[in-house]
């Protein structure tokens, strides 16, 4: 008898390390964004697996794992830009095998989530999904449109209070270094105003790393680009954090690739992540360089 074998993710948010996997699409169905290079460079191109398929994965994890997950994460880059029904049997038959679930998430675009109406989205939330992770990476058109993330200002904050009303967990993600030297004031102030409106439950902080196949090396060797410093993606994150007025947000820095780890709840903590940053660069210059070359790039 053949064991059937569920299919595995490329990619899952560091906050999902000890969550269920479950494949829903494979790859991303937008993958024109000039900075990433993920699903090309694991060779997988975009397509939307069945709901039988699904379905059967599930029943794989369940048998090969029993009840032993209190969180399970949706993938690849965008399940909710499959139809609400289609998702709505997923996490209905993903309670029903693993009824310990106290969370289920997923990646979500924001154009993906400005399609769905308010009706759609409070459905998920209702069926059991609990939290969407949301690469907004940018609230400033320009930067936006140089990175070809397929999106704008005002969407992000549409879709990013759509999610708030369903009472979902909402996740956005910054990415520091996303306009270079000649725009980052413009990056990080823009997003401060996206993160105002929406305050979303977590800001979550990454840095920019240009890997060789993505769109964006190709604008860095024309010179179309110009890379963010280290001291001045420390710089931005300062800028940032300055200008945020998110009342309730988590401001998190939970990546490995991030020169600083910040964290804390705003606004009640933002002067003491201040102080950190601060005291970073009152360090004598050699000793921020040491730190900067200690740090990996890693995506």
């Amino acid at each position: 008898m053949n064991m059937h074998v569920p299919e595995q993710l490329v990619i899952r948010p560091p906050s999902e390390a000890k969550s269920l996997l479950v494949r829903v699409v494979r790859g991303c169905h937008w993958n024109r964004c000039a900075f990433c290079g993920i699903y090309d460079l694991f060779g997988v191109p975009y397509s939307q697996r069945s709901l039988e398929d699904v379905l059967k994965d599930i029943d794989a994890l369940s048998e090969r794992y029993g009840d032993i997950f209190t969180t399970a994460f949706l993938g690849d880059a965008d399940p909710l830009n499959l139809d609400a029904s289609f998702l709505i049997e997923v996490l209905r038959h993903l309670r029903l095998k693993f009824p310990r679930l106290k969370r289920i998430t997923s990646y979500g675009r924001a154009s993906s989530l400005a399609k769905k109406s308010q009706e759609d989205l409070s459905a998920l939330s209702e069926a059991g999904l609990n939290r969407v992770h949301v690469g907004f990476e940018s609230g400033c058109d320009q930067v936006l449109r140089l990175q070809k993330k397929g999106t704008s200002q005002r969407q992000l904050v549409d879709a990013g209070r759509k999610v708030m009303a369903t009472g979902m967990e909402l996740s956005f993600y910054f990415l520091l270094g996303l306009g270079g030297r000649d725009l980052w004031k413009e990056h990080a102030g823009e997003s401060a105003k996206v993160l105002n409106e929406v305050k979303p439950h977590f800001i979550r902080i990454r840095r920019l790393y240009i890997h060789p196949l993505s769109r964006l090396s190709e604008k860095l060797k024309t010179g179309d680009f110009r890379e963010q410093t280290p001291e001045g993606t420390v710089l931005e994150l300062k800028y940032l954090l300055e200008g945020l007025d998110a009342e309730g947000s988590t401001f998190a820095c939970d990546h490995a690739n991030n020169y600083l780890q910040v964290f804390g709840r705003l606004n009640a903590e933002k002067d003491r992540m201040l102080g950190i940053i601060d005291a970073f660069l009152a360090l004598p210059e050699r000793q921020r360089i040491a730190h900067y070359e200690s740090i990996p790039s890693v995506i």
